[in-house]
Protein backbone atom coordinates (compact mmCIF):
# COMPACT_ATOMS: atom_id res chain seq x y z
CA UNK A 1 0.00 0.00 0.00
CA UNK A 2 1.43 3.40 -0.91
CA UNK A 3 2.07 6.08 1.72
CA UNK A 4 -0.81 8.35 0.67
CA UNK A 5 -3.29 5.49 1.02
CA UNK A 6 -1.85 4.71 4.47
CA UNK A 7 -2.32 8.35 5.47
CA UNK A 8 -5.91 8.26 4.25
CA UNK A 9 -6.65 5.05 6.16
CA UNK A 10 -4.95 6.34 9.31
CA UNK A 11 -6.91 9.60 9.21
CA UNK A 12 -10.16 7.62 8.95
CA UNK A 13 -9.06 5.52 11.93
CA UNK A 14 -8.47 8.75 13.87
CA UNK A 15 -11.98 9.99 12.98
CA UNK A 16 -13.41 6.59 14.01
CA UNK A 17 -11.56 6.67 17.35
CA UNK A 18 -12.69 10.19 18.23
CA UNK A 19 -16.26 9.47 17.13
CA UNK A 20 -16.49 6.19 19.03
CA UNK A 21 -15.41 7.85 22.28
CA UNK A 22 -18.00 10.60 21.65
CA UNK A 23 -20.62 7.89 21.05
CA UNK A 24 -21.21 8.63 17.38
CA UNK A 25 -21.42 6.62 14.18
CA UNK A 26 -19.03 7.09 11.24
CA UNK A 27 -19.79 6.17 7.65
CA UNK A 28 -17.01 6.16 5.07
CA UNK A 29 -18.46 7.54 1.87
CA UNK A 30 -18.33 5.70 -1.46
CA UNK A 31 -15.96 6.84 -4.20
CA UNK A 32 -18.55 9.08 -5.89
CA UNK A 33 -19.01 11.15 -2.72
CA UNK A 34 -15.26 11.09 -2.03
CA UNK A 35 -14.75 12.54 -5.51
CA UNK A 36 -17.39 15.18 -4.68
CA UNK A 37 -15.39 16.21 -1.59
CA UNK A 38 -17.06 14.26 1.24
CA UNK A 39 -15.01 11.49 2.88
CA UNK A 40 -17.05 10.64 5.98
CA UNK A 41 -20.42 11.27 7.60
CA UNK A 42 -20.57 11.43 11.40
CA UNK A 43 -23.99 10.93 12.93
CA UNK A 44 -25.44 11.00 16.43
CA UNK A 45 -27.46 7.82 17.09
CA UNK A 46 -29.92 9.81 19.16
CA UNK A 47 -30.53 13.43 20.14
CA UNK A 48 -28.17 16.40 20.17
CA UNK A 49 -28.96 20.08 20.02
CA UNK A 50 -32.67 19.42 20.30
CA UNK A 51 -33.02 17.25 17.19
CA UNK A 52 -32.88 13.55 16.48
CA UNK A 53 -29.96 12.10 14.53
CA UNK A 54 -27.97 15.24 13.64
CA UNK A 55 -25.01 14.64 11.35
CA UNK A 56 -22.10 16.35 9.70
CA UNK A 57 -20.03 15.55 6.63
CA UNK A 58 -16.27 15.93 6.57
CA UNK A 59 -13.48 16.24 4.06
CA UNK A 60 -10.48 14.53 5.69
CA UNK A 61 -6.83 15.20 4.91
CA UNK A 62 -3.66 13.79 6.41
CA UNK A 63 -0.16 15.23 6.27
CA UNK A 64 3.29 14.69 7.70
CA UNK A 65 4.43 18.18 6.67
CA UNK A 66 6.37 19.78 9.52
CA UNK A 67 6.31 23.40 8.38
CA UNK A 68 2.53 23.91 8.53
CA UNK A 69 2.23 24.19 12.33
CA UNK A 70 2.45 27.85 13.27
CA UNK A 71 2.05 29.58 16.64
CA UNK A 72 -1.76 29.91 16.52
CA UNK A 73 -2.82 27.86 13.51
CA UNK A 74 -2.16 25.08 11.06
CA UNK A 75 -1.60 26.46 7.56
CA UNK A 76 -2.79 23.74 5.23
CA UNK A 77 -2.70 23.85 1.40
CA UNK A 78 -6.19 22.65 0.46
CA UNK A 79 -7.03 21.75 -3.13
CA UNK A 80 -9.31 24.40 -4.64
CA UNK A 81 -11.81 21.70 -5.64
CA UNK A 82 -12.27 20.79 -1.96
CA UNK A 83 -12.32 24.43 -0.89
CA UNK A 84 -15.19 25.19 -3.30
CA UNK A 85 -17.24 22.39 -1.76
CA UNK A 86 -16.47 23.39 1.83
CA UNK A 87 -17.34 27.10 1.37
CA UNK A 88 -20.79 26.35 -0.04
CA UNK A 89 -23.11 28.81 1.80
CA UNK A 90 -26.13 26.56 2.28
CA UNK A 91 -25.27 22.85 2.55
CA UNK A 92 -28.05 20.45 3.51
CA UNK A 93 -25.66 18.81 6.00
CA UNK A 94 -22.98 20.91 7.73
CA UNK A 95 -19.50 20.39 6.25
CA UNK A 96 -16.16 20.52 8.02
CA UNK A 97 -12.55 19.98 7.10
CA UNK A 98 -10.49 17.69 9.35
CA UNK A 99 -6.71 17.73 8.92
CA UNK A 100 -4.84 14.95 10.69
CA UNK A 101 -1.14 15.50 11.33
CA UNK A 102 1.18 12.50 11.56
CA UNK A 103 4.92 12.12 12.20
CA UNK A 104 7.14 11.91 9.12
CA UNK A 105 8.23 8.36 10.07
CA UNK A 106 5.30 5.98 9.65
CA UNK A 107 6.70 3.80 12.44
CA UNK A 108 5.92 6.65 14.86
CA UNK A 109 2.23 6.97 13.94
CA UNK A 110 1.03 4.27 16.31
CA UNK A 111 2.47 2.81 19.51
CA UNK A 112 0.80 -0.16 21.19
CA UNK A 113 1.66 -1.68 24.55
CA UNK A 114 -0.36 -3.76 26.99
CA UNK A 115 -1.24 -0.52 28.78
CA UNK A 116 -1.65 2.04 25.99
CA UNK A 117 -2.59 2.68 22.42
CA UNK A 118 -1.05 5.95 21.27
CA UNK A 119 -1.87 7.59 17.93
CA UNK A 120 0.43 10.45 16.94
CA UNK A 121 -0.06 13.41 16.37
CA UNK A 122 -3.58 14.92 16.24
CA UNK A 123 -6.32 16.36 14.07
CA UNK A 124 -7.78 19.84 13.70
CA UNK A 125 -11.17 20.85 12.32
CA UNK A 126 -12.56 23.89 10.56
CA UNK A 127 -15.82 25.01 8.99
CA UNK A 128 -15.23 27.05 5.84
CA UNK A 129 -18.92 27.69 5.20
CA UNK A 130 -19.49 31.11 3.66
CA UNK A 131 -15.82 31.94 3.07
CA UNK A 132 -14.94 33.94 -0.03
CA UNK A 133 -14.35 32.22 -3.36
CA UNK A 134 -10.79 32.07 -4.62
CA UNK A 135 -9.16 32.77 -7.96
CA UNK A 136 -6.48 30.18 -7.20
CA UNK A 137 -6.43 27.24 -9.57
CA UNK A 138 -4.61 24.54 -7.61
CA UNK A 139 -4.48 25.11 -3.82
CA UNK A 140 -5.53 27.66 -1.27
CA UNK A 141 -3.92 27.86 2.15
CA UNK A 142 -6.49 27.60 4.92
CA UNK A 143 -5.78 28.35 8.56
CA UNK A 144 -7.09 25.90 11.12
CA UNK A 145 -6.93 27.42 14.62
CA UNK A 146 -4.81 25.27 16.92
CA UNK A 147 -7.55 25.41 19.56
CA UNK A 148 -9.77 23.50 17.09
CA UNK A 149 -8.41 20.10 18.08
CA UNK A 150 -10.66 17.33 16.80
CA UNK A 151 -11.46 15.53 20.06
CA UNK A 152 -14.51 13.76 21.49
CA UNK A 153 -15.39 16.93 23.45
CA UNK A 154 -15.06 19.22 20.42
CA UNK A 155 -17.04 16.76 18.29
CA UNK A 156 -19.87 16.75 20.84
CA UNK A 157 -19.90 20.57 20.70
CA UNK A 158 -19.95 20.48 16.90
CA UNK A 159 -22.89 18.06 16.95
CA UNK A 160 -24.82 20.18 19.47
CA UNK A 161 -24.41 23.19 17.16
CA UNK A 162 -25.32 21.10 14.11
CA UNK A 163 -28.45 19.95 15.92
CA UNK A 164 -29.41 23.56 16.65
CA UNK A 165 -28.59 24.42 13.01
CA UNK A 166 -25.98 26.94 14.13
CA UNK A 167 -22.93 27.80 12.08
CA UNK A 168 -19.96 25.76 13.12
Amino acid sequence: MDLNTRKEMFSYAYIEAVSSVAGYSVELKPRAMDNAGIDVTIEVPGEAGGVLFPRIDAQVKCTAAENIRKENCIKFPLPVKNYKTLIYPNPYVPLILVVVLVPSDINDWLKITEEDILMKKCGYWLSLRGQSPTNNTENITVELPRQNLFTPVSLRNIMEKAGRRENL
